[in-house]
């Protein structure tokens, strides 16, 4: 017989819930999108929810690879040599495509360099993320040949197989990235594809395909990596550039079973700093806020001012507008681009070095309580004590004091 005492608990459990739908979902643990994710994937995306209360990671793009200064030398970078730490967060790119005889990335970076030092960042208990410029797979142009081509190598399409196959390839990179010793484990990743669609500058752009072909293709290429070729160690970022509100951020959104990271990408002009610091603040909460709602991680997910000629603009422009995305849930890393080595692409570097006019600011940037760095992160591949339950944005549960 049911005890009397149960049954009033369980009547009154239901008439709140039915009187205020929040409730069942204000306690949600946030959920990596791959059902199937490795446990250390997982144990990153969970790490990565409950460091973003008051903390960012900070990132580089190609940090272990090369400097303005320096190319390929071991355990060189930029940061390092500024301030005494690597950063948290390696940038990588994947383009332009892979094919015979392709041994290096847009950047001229060795694909095989690039593994070994995924593989170092992982081991210092840094966060891995690949970007994917890859070239127009019906041109053969390059990724800035903008062409329309999104329609012809969605399923269907007649140059479909060309996307597969660089899929192909890519999931076998993926799939090769493990740990060194006798049982090599995945190395989890963020991969970050089709970026900055709301630009007009890739041929996936926002001028090029409709928002319903760019959610086909995104939802393809997780489908395709994680259904037909078994990639379980990514997750991925979503990240336009411009947007002017939530309606426009979220058009081309693939859904949250595609999506683990809500990214931006939008860097600083000299020639627009007064406009950009009333701007990037509402633009980063507008994304923080989306965020928060669709149970996502919060990044600012490519940044940075050319040259850094402002010298003291990492404390009073990157961190201070870093703290004001706080209305619903914190950012929890922010890359800025990479240092291209001064001979071939001259004052093309986003992260200071020794001497350079920003680099005491980039010291007491990375002093900051805010700031988390390699030295001083938790264990991100470990699963933490506390499970993350975070509300459901505008409950009526919210309301209740």
């Amino acid at each position: 017989m049911f005890p009397v005492k149960a049954l009033r608990l369980l009547c009154l459990s239901l008439m709140c819930t039915a009187t205020f739908p929040g409730i069942a979902s204000a306690q949600k643990t946030p959920q990596v999108a791959d059902p199937e994710a490795t446990k250390s994937t997982r144990a990153l995306f969970e790490n990565l929810q409950q460091i973003e209360g008051n903390r960012t990671l900070f990132g580089h793009q190609d940090d272990l690879a090369y400097g303005v200064f320096w190319r390929r030398e071991e355990g060189r970078s930029d940061v390092l040599e500024t301030c005494g730490k690597y950063p948290a967060v390696f940038g990588w790119d994947l383009g332009s495509r892979f094919g015979p005889g392709k041994m290096t990335n847009i950047d001229s970076v060795r694909f095989r360099d690039m593994k070994r030092w995924i593989r170092k960042a992982y081991e210092m208990g840094g966060v891995n993320t690949l970007s994917w410029h890859l070239d127009n797979l019906v041109t053969g142009g390059s990724t800035w040949d903008t062409t329309a081509a999104v329609r012809d190598i969605l399923p269907g399409g007649k140059f479909h197989y060309r996307l597969t196959e660089q899929l192909d390839v890519l999931a076998e990179l993926f799939k090769s990235l493990k740990t060194t010793g006798l049982v090599k484990k995945q190395i989890p990743v963020i991969f970050r594809p089709w970026h900055e669609h709301t630009g007009k500058w890739f041929w996936w752009g926002e001028h090029a395909c409709t928002p319903e072909e760019y959610k086909t293709l995104y939802r393809f290429t997780v489908d395709y990596l994680r259904k037909e070729k078994g990639v379980h160690n990514v997750l991925y970022a979503y990240s336009p550039d411009f947007f002017v509100d939530e309606e426009h951020y979220l058009r081309n959104y693939p859904g949250d079973d595609y999506v683990d990271i809500f990214g931006l990408d939008y860097y600083y002009r000299m020639e627009k700093l007064e406009r950009i610091q009333e701007d990037l603040p509402l633009k980063l909460t507008i994304m923080a806020q989306l965020a928060a709602r669709h149970q996502k991680i919060a990044a600012f997910t490519e940044t940075g001012l050319e040259g850094i000629p402002h010298e003291n603009w990492w404390t009073q422009m990157l961190l201070a507008h870093l703290n004001t995305a706080t209305a619903e849930k914190s950012i929890a890393y922010v890359l800025v681009w990479r240092n291209a080595y001064h001979a071939s692409k001259a004052e093309h570097y986003y992260a200071p070095y020794p001497g350079q006019k920003s680099a005491k600011d980039f010291v007491a940037f990375s002093q900051d309580e805010r700031m988390l760095f390699q030295g001083n992160l938790p264990k991100l591949y470990k699963k933490p004590k506390k499970a993350v339950a975070t509300k459901a944005a505008e409950s009526p549960i919210l309301q209740i004091k």
